[in-house]
């Protein structure tokens, strides 16, 4: 341009620009800018990068004590360097990166040192946290020199780079010092080297003390850092041995310390043979002791066994251990039968067994003696063991006499388990057989750990598991849970005196760790028994399989030493492994073959629970045993045959033994009793309070028919009950019988077991039993009851957290530990010293999920394990109360563990809640009134609503009668009319309230039919009602005192003002105002209201126009949206950002105002994989007890003055059931579906007040097309229902509403006749219901029903109005004052449109779009842009992909001149780049007020958290917790000044509102999905407002014409030859179009046929057509290509013809020379012969000449040879002769 010019002067104006003729450049101009923006970019993107790296810090804290540091939660470097990374490869790529290459480069580089560092450093701080633990200890410092060295080197290293770093923080620069990363590495490395030695170190420690193997690494160098302090050892014995739990040990001469004898967990002591010096390495000294204890064990066996000869029993028990008498007898019971069947053969009668039988059973009479006297714990123990055992051999014994067995080899006998005592090595040795096995006793050291009872079936089992010893294989119990696999192993093994370590296999288990355990089992000779072996991962048993295979294979080969593992190892051939399995669980292998064939498998079936019971009870000191085990055992069958099948019920073995404990127990504490007595007392204890009332009587009828006559002492709780009853009256409760039983039910419950459920529906009066106990146990403590503690009681629902925030979880990357909410307030509870009772509360649903872990707790163990290794041991004042409505989802386990309490609602029914709630009215004369009321209504209806009415919402009976209650104290009052001074209406008021109130609770949840049959029915009970309508449409008026109908409330004048949005638009109807009136009156009174009602019913604007109503100042209103992916933790963090901390713990709304909460979809939160709902959880959490807990410190946060309203469709289609206990806590209110006349009053006003100044024939019409509108609804509605395909078939009354949205928008100038009405009204029924519409069938249905309405309500035919059946088509983009017109002329609109589109390629910095505008896509076009242009108008697009979805919709925009809005998903694109997305549109519509329309495609949900946030936007335009505080701020600060305009204050809450008012008004949301496959049903389900808050328009095939135009369009631009070809492009057309429409049909076919679908897009049409020009094109490039060959030959041809005739002419010429030279040729040749012949001539003469010369020459030589011989001769001669003349002077 040659041109100077600053753009920023003043005078640089458009003329400016015309003058310098920039026109002429102008795409250089926009080339230049385009280049210049693209590189502002990247230049801002390094610039922020810059920025950001100048401000991360790395979380650096203390850790420990001693100078050191530690690296914490590093997430957000992490995203930062993913971003940041993902950002810099997006710029190198870019083509504009040029200048700024190096920039790039250099940041690459140092994002990827920081990774590199960061990640180093991690992996060196956990390696070295591990080792700096161990290497504290003296004892490793001096076994390891090296390796401590080592470590305190890096350890030294480690302390400089971390404080480094700590003082730096920042990580940029932290990471870049100076050979960090080096440093780092070096110390990875080394920390590896001392990992390693350190295995082997302990490897070798292991080969020393092989049972070192079955302990951990940590527990092992414990024990080896304390080798010389035995003391510190004592706690980890009990691992390293079966029982011993301690040793005595004592200093000699006050140096050396010495073990003199063992003690066992149950406190048995057995004295050494000698003391065991523990010096020198602790796992030399553990070896000793291991020897003493077979020594001495030996030697005790001997001793025991001669004693047992000499003493009497009793005393023989109590002098000796347990273990050696036991098998003392069982040595002496087999030589005794031996001997006895010795006798049997040689005198042929069964005396001898018999004798000896009749011995066993007087033992065993003296030994049930014993057990009913005064024994100690551990004698107590011993003689339950042996007459376990004895018992046994009496029913052997009995059975050798039944089969009449006489000699020793008889199977019978040879299959028992036999003990003999043999000489070895001058030492007495029991050896054990079993057919034809043999083993050698174990002396490993058991207590008293009790023994099984021994049934056929465990005999059973022992001989397979003894015979697969004997064979050297595995053996392998099978069989469900509880029927005693693992036990019957384990017994097996006390029996042999084994060591038997019992694994719990997990998915967790990895080869290594099962190789340590076979390694171990090898070296010590212990047995392994793996329990549910087959949970373990398949790829882990195939390894597994090979190491018990090398075990196996020694074993049978008989060596000492084999190879395991590439090791050399030691082989006690003692060792045995063993593996239970459970079929059929979920989460279990199948074992692989080569496993299965070593081991030797045994079925192990129910056990024999009668003779489990006999024993037991024998045991426990029982008389006559086998009658009560029958009774017992018989009584429990039929409990589980006849009583109804209960979730809490349990009948099992486990429930059997522990009754029978417990009447063990119970025997002990009152010897008064008989056995019977006792016995039934037990059952009932235990039995009787978890019964429903339906199966007392049963219970009780199976009672006394087994135990005729036995009366049971009812024990005395008179100091209980008086002060249960002091409780209930202060609490103002009733005092009945039902509640005393309940309370101390529980109350006994609790003292047997120290885990309780009280289960029962809602509202049965589950709180208030232990509430009432709780009280009545303090009070009687404050009173001075030394029985009774104080009881503190902790409340938490397990399911309103998630497992991590209930038992604490590890951060996977740092390893950092977060305590959980359950174990902060087990610790708490468990911490306080004093000897209050404390009750662990769980008040919420049980699953498998969260009380599996709770497992340990809940048995005897009583110990809360964490997954970081920490063990809570609960103390005795410590107990676990559950309170849940029924146990569906628990696992037997967890019912057999607990004690249950059943409160049953049928016990108490509604009564007492009355009469409680009448004692607090102070009025006598209003009270018995109330209670005549009661009398008259309230039985009747109660009944008669539950036989003849269905509910939409299902309601407690209480729930109802306790709403009724709420309503009327919130009516009731002097206000409406009950006054007591007014007597002569005093008594009709509270009757006409009376009945307002029960129609409004108990009545108003029915459906509408159920409420005419309720009026039918009360109407016959009561006459006052008037005539017309039915009672729900009355309520009292005060002033008359009479019944009013709700009509009257309605102000006549209902104004339309043209202008208002529709959204805005409210009419006054009935249902309005009736509503609004229930609603406020209960949130006055503080009562949470919950809304049922089918959707579209205006719930959600009844709560908001009610709301909206409240008083500003001294409320607040906080609206949550649920939806299907709302999470407890979010419901909480929306509630807590409106609240602000008040006093420790205390939390209170912001501004001291109180907080009106409304839930919206109330029940649409998912259920979890066990039904239930956590954020409803949470929220009957805080409706019970005010509070919940902090997720992050664990404590409690009570939340005060927030009140809940609550609305919820019926459940169905992604809406759930809420748990009735939840929902007990609310009134309900069903709004039903208006009635007819209310629709008609509400939209009939609209239009009527709409046609007022139109033309006089058009405003009758006004009433028709609202009728119509009705019956067109409710017909389209019945006809087309949905189903899984039409999913989205969902109609409700806001369809309805956008009708008359579409007719107000009407225009007097242009709609002035019937007919243009009509054709609107058409209009606007096809946008709304037939749009959604999927196939012709259907759409030729809905045509059907508009014909039929405009026949009988218009006096009209379809066809007259919409000529050849075409739906008009109505638009207000054609005119420029936006006029919304019917548009006829189609080729006009067609132009009009192709105009705009043009002008929207040509706008600058759009994507160039190529769009063939047919007729369905002007249409489609037509109904976006009737949507968007309405206030909130939101669509939802369906159409496979390809159909021009987002194309369309874009243009529609551009025609209403709005943005559009895309989110762009790159690889790392989640939640936050989404959220931060939505700022940004946010701001677009909010804070720049622009009009916006969001596309949204199902293709960009990469979470299905996005589809949460876009439900939210539509349905409230609201986002949860969208902006932090400090972002708002920013957006506060932008709108501040427009907001002040409008007269809204500057509160961060209003400006919030503010913003989102502008976002609905501006923001447009369009959906585009796909309805291929699940996930489309799914997320129309799961996000209601996808339906409920948009217009719907379903993209279907492209018709034939739309194909063929796109054809055409498409083979517009080529050329396919002469003008005759060029007629052949409409049949190419029409060709594609057949193609397509062909393969379409086949795949409908196909999904027919083979059910199989294949799906044919529009976008495959375009390709086929663009594929075929690209094939043109090719075939044409290929043909030209050969056609220019073919010319290139010719000329060629040519060429060489023109060159071949001039050659020729040379040739002549050529010839004639040619023959020239051939004569002079010949001529020469004659010459050349005649010269031959004379040289030939001279050649021979001369030949002959030099024979001659030859011959003379040999002569001459011949000459010359003598004449030399004479020289030779003479010179000797001539040489003297010269000399001597020399010589000569």
């Amino acid at each position: 341009m040659q041109k100077e010019f600053n753009h920023k002067e003043a005078d640089f104006t458009l003329e400016k620009i015309i003058e310098f003729g920039f026109d002429q450049f102008a795409d250089t101009i926009t080339d230049v800018s385009g280049a210049a923006t693209k590189e502002l970019a990247i230049e801002l993107g390094l610039k922020a990068i810059d920025e950001l790296w100048n401000i991360t810090d790395l979380e650096i804290v203390p850790y420990k004590d001693k100078g050191h540091f530690k690296l914490v939660s590093i997430d957000n470097i992490f995203t930062a360097l993913d971003d940041n990374q993902v950002q810099l490869s997006t710029m190198k790529a870019s083509r504009f990166v040029k200048a700024f290459e190096q920039d790039v480069d250099k940041w690459e580089k140092t994002l990827s040192q920081i990774l590199e560092v960061v990640e180093t450093l991690l992996q060196v701080q956990k390696q070295w946290m591990y080792l700096e633990n161990i290497f504290l200890g003296e004892d490793i410092r001096k076994q390891l020199p090296r390796e401590s060295a080592d470590f305190d080197d890096v350890n030294a290293k480690w302390k400089v780079i971390m404080t480094r770093m700590h003082k730096e923080k920042n990580a940029l620069r932290c990471t870049h010092h100076e050979g960090v990363l080096e440093a780092l590495s070096e110390m990875n490395l080394k920390l590896e080297d001392i990992q390693k030695s350190l295995d082997t170190y302990l490897e070798t420690k292991r080969g020393i003390f092989p049972r070192f193997y079955f302990l951990s690494n940590d527990d092992l160098l414990e024990i080896l850092g304390n080798s010389k302090q035995p003391m510190l050892v004592q706690p980890h014995l009990k691992k390293c041995f079966d029982n011993i739990k301690s040793l005595d040990m004592s200093k000699v001469h006050g140096m050396q310390w010495q073990a003199t004898a063992m003690k066992s967990g149950d406190d048995e002591k057995i004295e050494f043979l000698t003391a065991v010096p523990l010096d020198g390495q602790v796992e030399n000294w553990l070896g000793d002791v291991e020897r003493a204890m077979v020594n001495t064990l030996i030697e005790k066996l001997s001793v025991t066994k001669s004693a047992l000869k000499k003493s009497k029993r009793d005393k023989w028990l109590k002098d000796f251990p347990g273990q050696t008498c036991i098998t003392s007898s069982q040595i002496q019971w087999t030589a005794d039968t031996i001997k006895a069947l010795k006798q049997t053969r040689d005198r042929g009668d069964k005396k001898a067994l018999k004798s000896m039988k009749k011995k066993q059973v007087g033992m065993l009479n003296k030994y049930s003696e014993m057990t009913r006297s005064n024994l100690s714990k551990m004698q107590r123990l011993k003689v339950t063991a042996i007459v376990t055992i004895e018992v046994h051999q009496r029913d052997i014994t009995e059975k050798l006499v039944k089969q009449g067995c006489s000699d020793e080899n008889a199977f019978e006998w040879l299959s028992q388990l036999r003990f003999y005592m043999e000489r070895d090595h001058q030492k007495d040795i029991c050896m054990i057989r079993q057919t034809n096995t043999e083993f050698r006793y174990g002396y490993e050291y058991l207590g008293n750990s009790g023994r099984l009872v021994i049934t056929p079936l465990t005999d059973r089992c022992y001989i397979t598991l003894t015979t697969a010893l004997h064979l050297h294989r595995g053996g392998s119990p099978k069989g469900p849970a509880g029927t005693g696999k693992t036990e019957t192993v384990k017994d097996l093994g006390k029996g042999l005196g084994m060591y038997v370590i019992v694994v719990n296999c997990s998915e967790g288990l990895d080869f290594r760790s099962m190789g340590r355990m076979f390694s171990g089992l090898a070296q010590t000779g212990a047995w392994g028994c793996f329990d549910e072996f087959n949970r373990i991962n398949i790829e882990v048993l195939s390894v597994v399989a090979q190491q018990i295979l090398s075990i196996l294979s020694a074993l049978a080969a008989g060596t000492d030493r084999f190879a395991f593992e590439g090791r050399e190892i030691d082989l006690t051939h003692t060792c045995g492994i063993f593996i239970t399995m459970n079929p059929g669980y979920a989460g279990r292998t199948e074992l692989p073959d080569n496993l299965k064939s070593m081991f030797r498998p045994i079925a192990m079936v129910t056990p024999d629970s009668m003779l489990i019971s006999e024993i037991t009870l024998f045991g426990e000191g029982f008389g006559n045993c086998k009658a009560l085990a029958k009774k017992t055992y018989t009584l429990y069958s039929l409990a589980e045959q006849q009583l109804s099948k209960q979730d809490h019920y349990d009948f099992g073995l486990r429930a059997l033994v522990s009754v029978l404990r417990y009447a063990g127990k119970k025997k002990r504490n009152s010897p008064n009793l008989s056995d019977e007595e006792v016995l039934l007392a037990s059952m009932k204890d235990m039995n009787l309070a978890k019964m429903t009332s339906a199966d007392l009587p049963l219970i009780n009828g199976i009672m006394s028919d087994l135990f005729p006559g036995i009366e049971t002492p009812v024990a005395d709780y008179a100091k209980m009950k008086a002060a249960i009853s002091k409780e209930l009256e202060i609490k103002g409760l009733q005092v009945n019988q039902q509640t005393f039983n309940k309370t101390i039910q529980l109350y006994e419950t609790k003292t047997s077991r120290h885990s309780v459920m009280i289960v029962g529906g809602t509202q049965a009066g589950k709180s208030v039993s232990w509430q009432t106990l709780q009280s009545a146990m303090t009070r009687l403590n404050k009173e001075g009851d030394p029985n009774f503690q104080i009881v503190k009681v902790f409340p938490l629902n397990p399911k309103s957290l998630s497992l991590g925030e209930l038992y604490g979880e590890f951060d996977l990357n740092t390893n950092e530990w977060t305590d959980g909410v359950l174990s902060s307030v087990v610790r708490n509870a468990c911490n306080d010293d004093k000897l209050d009772e404390r009750w662990i509360l769980f008040d919420g649903p049980v699953d498998t999920l969260w009380i599996e872990s709770m497992n340990s707790v809940m048995d005897d163990n009583k110990i809360l394990t964490l997954i970081n290794g920490e063990r809570i041991s609960l103390p005795e004042p410590v107990s676990l109360l559950f309170e849940v409505g029924d146990l569906s989802v628990a696992s037997p386990a967890t019912v057999s563990r607990c004690g249950m309490v059943y409160a049953d609602y049928s016990d108490l029914k509604w009564q007492p809640y009355v009469e409680s709630w009448l004692a607090k009215k102070k009025e006598k004369q209003m009270v018995e009134e109330l209670r005549r009321l009661f009398e008259k209504f309230l039985v009747k209806i109660l009944e008669f609503k539950r036989l003849h009415c269905t509910e939409l919402v299902p309601i407690a009976q209480l729930n109802g009668v306790k709403s009724l209650c709420n309503l009327f104290d919130a009516l009731a009052t002097p206000d409406n009319g009950v006054d007591p001074i007014d007597q002569e209406n005093y008594v009709r008021m509270i009757e006409y309230w009376f009945q307002f109130c029960m129609i409004w609770s108990i009545c108003c949840s029915v459906d509408e039919e159920g409420r005419k049959r309720i009026d039918n029915y009360i109407r016959e009970t009561e006459g006052t009602f008037p005539n017309k309508d039915t009672i729900y449409e009355y309520f009292v008026d005060p002033k008359n005192k009479s019944w009013v109908h709700w009509e009257e409330k309605l102000k006549t004048g209902w104004k339309y003002v043209p202008g208002t949005p529709f959204f805005r638009l409210i009419v006054p109807t009935v249902d309005t105002v009736r509503y609004q009136f229930l609603v406020s009156s209960l949130i006055k009174s503080f009562n949470p209201v919950l809304l049922v009602g089918p959707v579209g019913t205006g719930k959600t604007s009844i709560a908001n126009n009610t709301l909206s109503k409240v008083d500003s100042k001294s409320y607040g209103v906080l609206t949550v949206n649920m939806s299907a992916q709302t999470t407890s933790n979010q419901v909480q963090e929306i509630i807590e950002s409106r609240v602000e901390k008040r006093t420790k713990g205390v939390y209170v709304p912001i501004g001291g105002k109180k907080l009106l909460t409304f839930m919206d979809d109330f029940n649409m939160p998912a259920k979890d994989t066990f039904g239930s709902q956590p954020p409803l959880e949470l929220m009957k959490l805080w409706l019970d007890y005010g509070f919940w807990y902090d997720r992050e410190k664990q404590t409690q946060k009570e939340i005060r003055d927030m009140f809940l309203i609550a609305s919820m469709g019926p459940p169905g289609g992604g809406r759930m059931v809420i748990s009735p206990r939840l929902q007990s806590r609310f009134n309900l209110i069903n709004m039903t579906f208006p009635h007819e006349s209310q629709i008609k009053r509400i939209f009939g006003s609209m239009i009527n007040q709409k046609l007022q100044d139109f033309e006089e024939e058009v405003k009758p019409i006004g009433d028709i097309v609202t009728t119509a509108t009705i019956e067109m609804y409710t017909a389209v509605v019945s006809k087309f229902l949905p189903t899984p395909t039409k999913i989205h078939y969902l109609f409700n009354l806001r369809d309805i509403s956008k009708i008359f949205q579409g007719l107000l928008r009407a225009h007097k100038d242009f709609h002035d006749t019937k007919q243009a009405i009509t054709r609107l009204w058409i209009h606007e029924c096809f946008r709304v219901f037939s749009d959604r519409l999927v196939d012709e069938k259907d759409t030729e249905n809905f045509i059907g029903i508009m014909t039929d309405k405009l026949g009988s309500l218009f006096d009209q035919t379809y066809h007259n109005i919409c000529p050849n059946k075409i739906p008009p088509i109505f638009g207000d983009y054609m005119s420029l004052d936006l006029v919304y017109e019917d548009i006829t002329d189609v080729n006009k609109l067609k132009k009009h449109m192709v105009d705009l589109l043009e002008e929207y390629n040509g706008s600058p910095g759009v994507v160039h779009m190529d769009l063939v505008l047919f007729k369905d896509a002007i249409e489609h076009v037509s109904k976006i842009v009737r949507v968007i242009r309405q206030p909130r108008g939101n669509m939802l697009l369906i159409g496979i992909g390809g159909s021009g979805r987002q194309s369309l919709t874009r243009l529609s925009s551009y025609m209403c001149e709005m943005a559009t809005f895309q989110i762009e998903v790159t690889k790392h694109y989640r939640k936050t780049e989404f959220r931060d997305d939505l700022k940004r549109l946010y701001w677009q519509a909010g804070v720049d007020n622009k009009a916006t329309v969001f596309i949204f495609n199902d293709t960009q949900v990469v979470e299905e958290g996005f589809l949460e946030d876009v439900n939210n936007i539509l349905s409230s335009g609201e986002v949860p917790n969208l902006y932090k505080a400090d972002e708002f701020e920013e957006v506060r600060n932008a709108l501040i000044d427009s907001a002040k305009k409008e007269g809204i204050d500057e509160s961060p809450q209003s400006i919030f509102a503010y913003l989102i008012d502008r976002v609905r008004a501006n923001l447009h949301v369009v959906l585009c999905m796909s309805p291929v496959g699940e996930p489309f049903r799914n997320r129309i389900r799961m996000y209601p407002a996808f339906v409920n808050c948009t217009t719907i328009d379903w993209f279907s095939e492209w018709p034939a014409d739309a194909l063929l135009e796109v054809a055409d369009k498409y083979l517009m631009e080529v050329q396919i030859g002469g003008d005759d070809e060029d007629k052949l492009k409409p049949c190419l057309a029409q060709m594609f179009s057949i193609m397509h429409k062909s393969v379409s049909e086949f795949s409908r076919k196909m999904l027919i046929e083979m059910k199989r679908h294949n799906y044919v897009t529009p976008t495959n049409y375009l390709e086929l057509v663009s594929g075929y020009k690209k094939l043109l094109n090719d075939k044409k490039k290929e043909l030209g290509d050969q056609a220019n060959k073919l010319r290139n030959g010719l000329s060629k041809i040519d060429e060489t013809r023109e060159k071949v005739k001039n050659m020729t002419v040379e040739l002549e010429e050529a010839k004639v020379k040619v023959v020239q030279f051939q004569k002079q040729c010949d001529e020469y040749l004659v010459v050349i012969v005649q010269q031959k012949r004379d040289a030939d001539e001279q050649q021979k003469s001369v030949a002959q000449k030099s024979e001659r010369i030859g011959e003379e020459e040999v002569k001459c030589q011949h000459m010359a040879d003598l004449a030399q011989h004479d020289l030779d001769e003479a010179l000797p001669a001539l040489q003297e002769a010269i000399l001597i003349h020399d010589a000569l002077n």
